[in-house]
């Protein structure tokens, strides 16, 4: 690019820099691209939240008045049965306030119902002996249990932790759903986990955030790809041209 577009300042001149335009032409996509993806995650958690609220809004149910086919996501509800602690999973890896953790995970057999149901009992602190595995209190004979239904989500990682079948009581796992607890106690499920109240009879630490991140700030997000989009474009008619001169031209010669 030569030097006369920043030396003539009486009218605009455009002296295109080939590989910046080719640059540009790569970046601008694919920061707007990036900010209608946060838009649409933006939308997506603000789906979840009101499904929270309107589920959660609902008296709570028992397992004899839940229809299978609606969304049952957060729902509300109190199940009656026994707890099995004899085959326990613990979920690894589970960070609250800085410290390690494990969500204790246990069996419900329900007074009615041909399935069984995988209870999130809620989180306890790790030893830092990793051999050494909390000691946590059993619940014996029958318990109405209270809580909410959770099915994991789409699009979560999942690392492989290599466990197919278990055969030591209890048993550490990398991730856990509804649908894994069938393949690791060989038994059908009920589609749903139930995760505790606190109120409830067996719950440890409980307590979920419905969404990791707020759809207000994936919309910030949005904004600053757009931003960055915008401010680049500025950028690249500057470089390109003497659009900078030429409008310093422009408002003295008034």
């Amino acid at each position: 690019m030569t030097d006369q577009p920043q030396q003539t300042a009486d009218k605009f001149l455009w002296q295109p820099n080939a590989k910046l335009l080719l640059f540009v032409c790569l970046m601008t996509p694919l920061l707007i691209s990036l900010g209608y993806w946060q838009l649409d995650r933006a939308e997506e958690k603000r789906q979840i939240l009101a499904e929270f609220v309107g589920n959660q809004q609902s008296a709570p149910a028992t397992l004899a008045e839940l229809n299978g086919d609606d969304n049952l996501q957060y729902r509300a509800v109190q199940f009656s049965g026994k707890l099995d602690a004899t085959r326990r999973l613990l979920l690894d890896n589970r960070v609250r306030n800085s410290r390690p953790g494990y969500e204790v995970f246990e069996v419900l057999t329900p007074v009615t119902g041909s399935h069984k149901i995988l209870v999130n009992r809620g989180w306890v602190q790790a030893s830092l002996d990793r051999n050494q595995l909390p000691e946590i209190a059993s619940l014996n004979g029958d318990v109405r249990l209270s809580g909410s239904l959770y099915r994991v989500l789409k699009g979560g990682l999942q690392l492989d932790d290599g466990i197919a079948i278990v055969s030591n009581w209890p048993a550490r796992v990398g991730w856990v759903s509804a649908v894994r607890a069938e393949e690791l106690y060989g038994e059908e499920f009920f589609a749903y986990q139930l995760r505790l109240d606190s109120d409830s009879p067996g719950a440890l630490q409980t307590g979920w955030p419905t969404v990791a991140v707020q759809p207000e700030k994936h919309t910030a997000y949005a904004v600053q790809w757009f931003v960055m989009a915008l401010v680049l474009l500025i950028m690249t008619v500057n470089a390109n041209s003497n659009i900078a001169a030429w409008l310093k031209y422009k408002m003295g010669n008034r």
